[in-house]
């Protein structure tokens, strides 16, 4: 942590208070590659400025107020809020690589469920057509090569073949 003053000296008090507000981003896990500040005073106006960076990426703040103390606190404020955000993006970009299978349905008959998770092949509607059983009551899963959708043929009990586009 460097803390620098412009037309003003940084007093140890100051430095201090300074120290115990930024110890407050610790709860975010995340430990800063660089946190500079730099305070300043003109005229009335005491402006704090802060540049931190973790794990290459920036956050950067700067407010200003009639107060050094006051101007200290909005800044942590300010940063905290960036960091927060940029946790939670991070965590919610987590999940996608790997999601969890959804929990087994619980039966309550004493049959047992079986789970089913077949590769579903990328076919045109007359692959689908030739892939199909003659007898009645069967299904053809597949992704239409043409829409990219997913769709079924179904033969029915008469013989005549059904397309099922959900």
């Amino acid at each position: 942590m460097k803390i620098t003053g412009r037309h003003m000296d940084v007093t140890p008090a100051l430095k201090r208070y300074i120290r115990a507000r930024f110890e407050r981003l610790e709860r975010y896990d995340v430990s800063p590659d660089r946190l500079e500040i730099v305070l300043s005073v003109t005229k009335l106006q005491h402006t704090a400025e802060v540049v931190c960076s973790i794990r290459g990426k920036r956050f950067q703040a700067k407010t200003s107020t009639r107060e050094m103390y006051a101007t200290v606190d909005q800044l942590v404020d300010r940063l905290d809020g960036q960091i927060k955000k940029y946790k939670e993006r991070r965590a919610e970009h987590k999940g996608r690589q790997k999601r969890a299978l959804p929990a087994q349905p619980q039966t309550t008959d004493s049959e047992e469920l079986k789970i089913v998770r077949p590769k579903i092949a990328v076919l045109s509607r007359s692959e689908a057509r030739n892939r199909l059983d003659p007898g009645p009551g069967a299904i053809v899963l597949f992704t239409c090569a043409d829409s990219g959708k997913l769709q079924i043929l179904r033969r029915s009990e008469t013989g005549h073949v059904v397309l099922i586009d959900p």
